[in-house]
């Protein structure tokens, strides 16, 4: 398999279980991940202050 990037050869490692496609060459590593988060919360500038001043 080629890298997706610069072409050159990827080598797999593999770790319990898990595999990895990785470029010598250039630093790919393709590794799947997971990007979703939860939503944060965010805190306006009154509620900020009103918590600082204590109400």
């Amino acid at each position: 398999m080629d890298c997706p990037r610069c072409s050159a050869t990827l080598k797999t490692y593999t770790l319990e279980g898990h595999q990895a496609e990785v470029c010598e060459s250039c630093g790919y590593a393709g590794v799947a991940v997971d990007h979703a988060s939860e939503p944060e919360e965010f805190e306006t500038w009154q509620d900020a202050m009103a918590r600082f001043r204590g109400e």
